[in-house]
């Protein structure tokens, strides 16, 4: 295995436990402890901002680098997307067919029949909604829409390397932005459509602000920390303007957030040995197979969670703090486990011709300290 640059890795193993956060809810618990408070609801709502964007920024700085150094963008864009689509279509299917609290539907109708009923639905989805589900991520899609939004992302970037056209990227940037809040003053249905293209557009920035600073010299730590308080700064204030006018922060697409995320990537950079002496680099190899099998366990656990709940219910507030923790490292065995079956693993791990070229923060290097794969690193 390759060794990677240590604090990227350590920060995505970091960024996909924030997912799995958000998604199982203990978030919205402790926004409940907070009462309200701005300060609370606002620090909950960047956690999404620090965590998601970060693999999209991973990405675009990655495959930057890949283009820069070796040209051919297409030849790499084919290389992502083969094994990204491969990805998205089998674990579509798994969602497809599994319900969202199998052992329970299983103990009560039968092996067959909970399936059955599950695929029918959710085939009748993807045939009616198909975009829509994928543009907005909702069942049976749920957090799979990361995958084509990054294709998308990637096929665009590469469009505009194609096309020499990289001096537009940072005006693609601020419209992309000035487009989210259009769909956001909109109510989410931006000019009359019925698509929210705002988490693709979201995808999109993150991803080019990557590939932007693939070409940028080595960062400083004390400008990467300038942005990340800065960045908070400004959230909160977006936040008390938000809440003093419209009454809700909620939705919001923070610019103080995309300045907090990359702060957040810039640190890594600045700091390649971050994190080297700990487990997080390697936890971070299992981080694509955790992100698209973690809602899989969470459909597993939900029946031993409400179980749990009411044998102890003194318990209660102590395992829904345990819940996601049990989430990640189920989720990292079953990683494991798919990665030693030869045909499985192609399910949660990106493969490929190692490439020789070595990247530091900025530019090529032969130190074997801070080797990285770029096509490995996409989640």
């Amino acid at each position: 295995m390759d060794r990677r640059i240590a604090s990227i890795e350590s920060f995505r193993a970091l960024a996909i436990l924030g997912v799995i956060l958000w998604h199982t809810d203990l978030l919205n618990m402790l926004r409940g402890f907070g009462g309200g408070r701005l300060l609370v609801d606002l620090t909950i709502d960047l956690v999404w901002w620090v965590s998601l964007p970060y693999f999209f920024i991973t990405a675009g700085y990655f495959f930057g680098k890949s283009v820069l150094t070796h040209g051919t963008p297409l030849a790499h864009l084919r290389r992502y997307f083969l094994t990204l689509f491969g990805i998205l279509l089998a674990w579509v299917g798994v969602y497809t067919v599994v319900p969202t609290n199998w052992p329970v539907a299983v103990r009560d109708h039968g092996l067959w029949q909970p399936f059955y009923s599950e695929t029918l639905k959710n085939v009748n989805l993807l045939a009616t909604q198909h975009v829509r589900l994928f543009l907005e991520g909702t069942l049976p899609v749920w957090h799979l829409w990361f995958l084509p939004a990054l294709m998308f992302s990637l096929a665009t970037l590469t469009l505009i390397a194609v096309c020499r056209l990289q001096g537009y990227v940072i005006p693609l940037i601020i419209g992309l932005y000035v487009l989210v809040l259009t769909e956001e003053v909109a109510g989410g249905h931006f000019l009359g459509s019925t698509f929210h293209l705002g988490l693709w557009s979201i995808a999109l920035l993150f991803t080019a602000l990557g590939w932007w600073l693939a070409g940028r010299e080595q960062p400083s730590v004390r400008t990467a920390l300038c942005l990340i308080v800065g960045g908070y700064v400004f959230a909160f204030m977006e936040g008390a303007l938000m809440s003093e006018y419209f009454h809700s922060i909620r939705g919001h697409h923070y610019l103080g957030g995309i300045v907090l995320a990359l702060g957040v990537f810039l640190l890594a950079l600045a700091k390649p040995n971050l994190g080297q002496s700990t487990p997080l680099p390697f936890l971070a190899q299992f981080t694509l197979g955790i992100y698209v099998s973690h809602i899989l366990v969470m459909y597993t656990l939900t029946a031993i969670s409400w179980r749990l709940q009411n044998l102890f219910p003194s318990l209660i507030l102590l395992w829904q703090f345990l819940f996601p923790f049990a989430v990640y490292f189920l989720a990292m065995l079953f990683t494991l486990v798919l990665s030693k079956i030869p045909l499985a693993r192609y399910l949660v791990t990106r493969t490929g011709p190692v490439t020789q070229t070595q990247y530091q923060v900025g530019k090529p290097i032969t130190d074997k300290n801070h080797i990285s794969d770029p096509k490995m690193d996409v989640a």
